[in-house]
């Protein structure tokens, strides 16, 4: 299904026409096209043969085959595989997709996941190239959306952790941890294999001669691949300060349960104290002066509220109740 039909001339979109109907052939020197694919299939590649002229055996293939992140070059098209993610908020999830871009001379054509140049201040100045670039620079954000979700949702475990109405978030930590590791599968071959490596290898001579080539050059992309690491690293930090979490956690719900095993301990040492007093004179032993005595019975049961008032005065102090 074809989700970005569009022509673009001196960097802006020109209304009206699409890439894959007849009309935009033959326009002016420095007019290229747009096509972004969101499910590929053979009806996409007859279109897309027809509107750019890109092979559709080669992208047919590339679209199976070629690990991310992955660069093929055949003539003048540079194919290259990237994955990227979106956070998703119906079930608090990753949704992993795999971006394949075609490049050539006067095209540039995106399958996968739907990136689009903005409706406006979109400058494309710069050709393929420059839409390539805005490419790359719509998966930095995507992955920098997806950190700014993450980084809320451990922020707000970590308030449940260490807040004082004894709630115990541990099936939320595991989710966030499950969901940083999928995040860190993501990210790891980004750095394992960087995209300045990958572009330096073997490129068509027409990007050379690009007067925007400098901004998709080794500077350029040395900046993106220090991004993605940047990227990376910080999802390790993540995972890490989940672990911590985990950790306190753990220690905040064994503290809970010795302070609740303490308060338990002080209270049947409460109730001991009386039942002791009340279990002796149960007993009606004929020697026992005070069962006679006038005033045995009530004597008997301000001995056993002094004794239960001390005992809740001595654990008291020790902050046990």
């Amino acid at each position: 299904m074809i989700t970005v039909d569009a022509v673009y001339l001196g960097g802006q979109s020109l209304s009206g026409l699409r890439a894959t109907s007849s009309d935009h052939r033959g326009q002016a020197a420095g007019a290229f096209a747009w096509v972004g694919v969101r499910d590929l299939d053979d009806d996409d590649l007859a279109r897309l043969h027809d509107a750019v002229g890109v092979d559709p055996v080669l992208l047919s293939r590339a679209h199976r085959s070629l690990q991310r992140p992955g660069l093929e070059v055949h003539g003048d098209t540079v194919v290259i595989a990237m994955p990227t993610g979106r956070y998703r908020h119906q079930d608090v999830s990753i949704d992993v997709e795999d971006v394949l871009l075609a490049v050539g001379r006067d095209f540039i054509v995106t399958v996968g996941s739907e990136l689009a140049p903005p409706e406006f201040d979109t400058d494309l100045t710069g050709g393929p190239l420059a839409a390539f670039r805005l490419v790359l620079d719509l998966i930095l954000d995507d992955y920098l959306t997806l950190l700014e979700h993450l980084d809320r949702e451990i922020k707000q475990v970590e308030r449940e952790v260490f807040s004082t109405n004894g709630e115990n978030p541990v099936e939320q930590i595991y989710r966030l941890r499950r969901l940083l590791m999928e995040f860190e599968q993501t990210t790891a071959p980004l750095v394992d294999e960087p995209l300045e490596r990958l572009v330096r290898r073997r490129l068509p001579a027409w990007i050379a001669e690009d007067p925007y080539s400098a901004n998709v050059g080794d500077e350029a992309l040395h900046e993106i691949d220090r991004q993605f690491r940047h990227i990376d690293n910080r999802v390790t930090g993540r995972r890490e300060l989940l672990d911590g979490i985990l950790n306190a956690n753990l220690t905040q719900v064994g503290i809970r349960q010795n302070e609740d095993m303490r308060k338990i301990s002080a209270w049947v040492a409460t109730a001991a104290a009386p039942t002791l007093v009340a279990g002796i004179y149960g007993m009606n032993f004929e020697g026992m002066p005070e069962l006679s005595w006038e005033y045995g019975y009530p004597a008997a049961l301000g001995v056993m509220v002094t004794l239960a008032a001390l005992v809740q005065a001595l654990f008291r102090r020790k902050g046990w109740l």
